[in-house]
């Protein structure tokens, strides 16, 4: 059996291979151990795969996890200099379009199994490759890779372009800027083919992401622009030819010119009517936040209900199953005003929250779950912070420059975590998040690999932060998947996990928070269950994997074959 290139660093601690008629043994004992033998296990039932178990990393092995920890309590620590994050995004004349640039990608370029991150450096710093260096700390390594750009750069997204196995990187502009697609050559190092790709692009390029569309089992590119200008046509839709070029199809999937002038900030693509097929939800400026469901012939409809996607200043997106009904919700961060609409003219205020019904239609939940008064919102995620089985939100603030109120100066990030009735409580501050910067990108992930989520923001012209999650005693599952087609991280797949307290579900999306990016892989939190009765993957193409009592507290990359 030939593993992977994503799994090439790994040890293969459990080779798991069935046929769809297999059926779980019933034998609890029988775990997968940790040697190099192949163990073949019979608690599978559907499609072949292949599986590798990792434990946790405990807290004499990383930068922050506590020794010991409350189990009700949830707090992180500020630690960017520990890390090595030892530089600034400079955009020092940075005022409108330029200031709201910035951002930072998240995954593993290097395949050994860690989370890196590319963030943008601006007009003063050369954009930067942090390699994870597996003991808590980051090492830049742009320069050895060719991707140590200095320009006005934003919204850079990891993607397998071509199907290799191997993270490749698009890099966005602003302010005259030319964006860059960069393939990653292996061995560390990126090739520019921007000028090959056919990607035809305007000034601004904000925010970027990819999803299999149409089904070929390739990744195509979406890509917001928000410009001042009056262009006859705005090519957002880059189709992926399977031959490292571009299309574009902008007109021909019905995602044409959206106003006179560009408004689009952060694209998503998700699964919103469970019908298989990606959809398009695209937050945009100027109450122009849309929603395109996909028709399965290559075109989009409009699908937005004007009376109820109510973001008129949408900037930030998360996605993802807050209830647990299985089905994707929908968080948008805007401006808010403590005191309404007359202190902002005609802008309804604050951030909004949209309820899946599981048909593709939304209701507004903004009020009932209390999640409306952000300040002035950017970057958002979905994640389960202290692992209780219920996602939370987070998601970053900050505006300067002429005619700005010096409210958005100073104005804090948000934490706001679920109290599993549906609704949420802000709690940065006790959480142990007073951050004030001015921030723009955001990337929720585990990057020590402790079993908990972390989170790194990407401030314009300022320094960013890292903010380490120190965990709590409620369990976890980590889980990425290999595909066996081009589509190698299995983009638009969808994992279930069953305990018996709880059901949850996670799509796989390449996604963006606005001008940033999580990395593609599920985190469940557990709760206090320590057996996970199955996991059930839905892979793109609609054929199922089902494996049968899984232990709690591990990462699995499980690789069908």
């Amino acid at each position: 059996m030939k593993v992977h290139t994503q799994l090439k660093n790994f040890t293969i601690l459990a080779i798991i291979s069935c046929i769809t008629s297999c059926g779980g043994s019933g034998d609890s004992s029988k775990k997968p151990v940790a040697t190099n033998d192949t163990v073949i296990d019979d608690k599978i039932i559907g499609e072949p795969v292949a599986i590798i178990y990792a434990n946790a990393q405990t807290s004499d092995t990383n930068q922050c996890h506590a020794s010991s920890v409350d189990n009700d309590v949830l707090m992180f620590s500020e630690i960017s200099e520990q890390a090595g994050l030892n530089f600034s995004h400079s955009m020092p004349n940075g005022d409108g379009i330029l200031g709201m640039s910035g951002g930072v990608a998240a995954g593993d370029f290097n395949s050994d199994g860690w989370p890196d991150l590319y963030a943008i450096g601006g007009e003063g710093q050369e954009n930067l490759l942090l390699i994870n260096q597996q003991d808590g700390s980051f090492k830049d390594d742009a320069n050895f890779a060719n991707v140590d750009l200095l320009n006005r750069g934003s919204g850079p997204s990891f993607a397998d372009i071509n199907g290799d196995g191997l993270l490749d990187l698009f890099v966005g502009s602003v302010g005259g800027a030319k964006p860059r697609l960069f393939i990653n050559t292996g061995n560390e190092k990126f090739s520019d083919i921007t000028e090959q790709s056919g990607l035809n692009l305007p000034t601004n390029n904000f925010s970027a992401t990819w999803a299999d569309y149409d089904k070929d089992n390739d990744l195509d590119l979406f890509i917001t622009h928000y410009d001042d200008g009056t262009f006859e046509h705005y090519p957002y839709f880059w189709r992926n030819n399977g031959d490292l070029t571009f299309t574009d199809v902008s007109l021909a999937a019905g995602i044409d010119k959206l106003s006179i002038r560009d408004r689009t900030f952060t694209p998503n693509f998700a699964d919103i009517n469970n019908d298989s097929w990606q959809d398009l939800l695209l937050v945009t400026d100027n109450n122009l936040t849309k929603v395109f469901l996909n028709n399965q012939d290559g075109t989009f409809k409009d699908f937005t209900n004007t009376d109820v996607i109510t973001d008129n200043a949408g900037m930030g997106s998360a996605i993802g199953d807050y209830d647990n009904d299985g089905d994707l919700d929908w968080f948008v961060s805007a401006i808010s005003f403590k005191d309404g609409v007359k202190h902002f003219g005609w802008l309804t205020p604050g951030n909004r929250f949209y309820q899946n019904q599981g048909d593709g239609t939304f209701i507004d939940k903004t009020d009932e779950t209390g999640v409306r008064h952000g300040y002035w919102g950017w970057g958002s995620c979905f994640s389960d912070f202290n692992n209780d089985g219920h996602l939370d939100i987070f998601h970053v603030n900050g505006m300067e420059g002429e005619g700005i109120e010096p409210m958005f100066k100073d104005d804090p990030s948000r934490l706001f975590m679920a109290n599993g009735d549906g609704t949420f409580t802000e709690s940065a501050l006790a959480a142990g998040i007073d951050d004030k910067a001015m921030g723009r990108g955001l990337v929720c992930f585990d990057y020590d690999k402790d079993g908990d989520q972390d989170l790194y923001i990407a401030n314009h012209n300022q320094p960013p932060k890292l903010f380490c999650n120190q965990g709590t005693n409620n369990n976890f599952i980590n889980i990425r998947l290999v595909e066996k087609t081009t589509n190698t991280q299995a983009i638009g797949a969808r994992i279930y996990v069953k305990t018996e307290a709880s059901r949850q579900m996670r799509e796989l999306r390449t996604g963006n928070n606005f001008v940033s990016q999580n990395p593609v892989e599920a985190h469940f939190g557990l709760n206090t269950e320590t057996s996970i009765e199955y996991v059930r993957i839905i892979w793109p193409d609609g054929k199922e994997t089902k494996i049968t009592d899984v232990s709690s507290n591990q990462f699995l990359i499980i690789e069908r074959i």
